[in-house]
């Protein structure tokens, strides 16, 4: 479970759980996994006006695509939702929404713990808890939101939870980087504490790389906090933790392919893919080559 991971569901998840529309089923990702921020992709028409309730945590909305949108009690309702919008309800805040036809979006949802963990971890922290926001247009989030909810919906190659928790913080980061800069707050958020040794970090993944590891076990090793962790495992080794753990899997992977006789889905399960299929895939980006082609030689 990651260290922020809701214990239940969220609460704004069962909205979502109880549509039965055949055509307008939204998609649900990473509660079960238990990620740091789980998200919902949907397409709805909100009409003249749609009240929200508030719920007990965030709700990001991304603006995708399809028809504007607009929040009718917040400054007026005036202001316009379009493609690449994001918009923030702090949690117990209700909201009023309409649009002029279907809207395409995705909810990210996460706890208060997240954003205050990555304000620790950064100089200035005077903003962490963030007011409701709507239609703020943010290059670097916008961009960070929108890579999440295509990873997320990938099920050819399906992200670790070491990855979608790693985006998270990424996402977080950019939340409160867009605040500040709306509110003319200006600090540093680029400085991080002095970096460690990342050894005892590389040996458990070589020990348990077959495991569904977590970000938050990676940074237990060497008593860091998650965030704070990632961005010191990227400063030290020159690319993300996920991005380490693929590559050591592909590795792994292409040494019990060559040295041994071990089926392929059983070399799969062994070095932690969800399928021989998915290993299939990622070896192919990886070195350009398939594990059959690279058994054959």
């Amino acid at each position: 479970m990651g260290r922020h991971a809701f214990q239940y569901e969220p609460e704004h998840c069962r909205v979502y759980r109880e549509i039965r529309a055949p055509d307008d089923v939204p998609q649900i990702f990473g509660v079960d996994q238990r990620w740091n921020m789980p998200a919902v992709r949907h397409r709805a028409n909100l009409g003249q006006g749609i009240h929200f309730s508030g719920v007990g945590h965030y709700i990001l909305t991304y603006h995708i695509g399809g028809a504007n949108a607009r929040r009718l009690d917040l400054n007026d309702g005036l202001t316009i939702a379009s493609q690449g919008a994001l918009s923030l309800q702090k949690p117990n805040s209700a909201g009023v929404f309409a649009s002029s036809g279907t809207v395409d979006y995705a909810h990210f949802y996460f706890n208060q713990g997240l954003l205050c963990e990555i304000a620790d971890e950064i100089e200035g922290a005077a903003i962490a808890e963030p007011e409701d926001f709507f239609a703020l247009f943010d290059a670097a989030a916008g961009s960070d939101a929108a890579a999440y909810i295509q990873r997320a919906a990938n099920c050819e190659d399906p992200p670790t939870s070491i990855e979608m928790d790693s985006r998270a913080y990424l996402l977080g980061l950019g939340i409160l980087r867009a605040v500040r800069s709306r509110t003319g707050y200006v600090d540093d958020l680029s400085r991080v504490k002095p970096g460690c040794v990342m050894k005892p970090v590389l040996e458990f993944i070589e020990d348990r790389i077959g495991d569904s590891l977590r970000l938050t076990e990676l940074a237990q090793t060497i008593d860091m906090s998650p965030f704070h962790f990632t961005r010191v495992f990227k400063t030290e080794l020159g690319i993300s933790p996920s991005k380490y753990l693929a590559k050591r899997r592909v590795e792994r992977a292409r040494d019990l392919i060559l040295q041994t006789s071990m089926p392929l889905a059983e070399v799969a399960f062994r070095t932690g893919f969800s399928s021989q299929a998915h290993m299939t895939s990622r070896m192919k980006a990886e070195i350009g080559v398939t594990p059959g082609e690279l058994r054959k030689g």
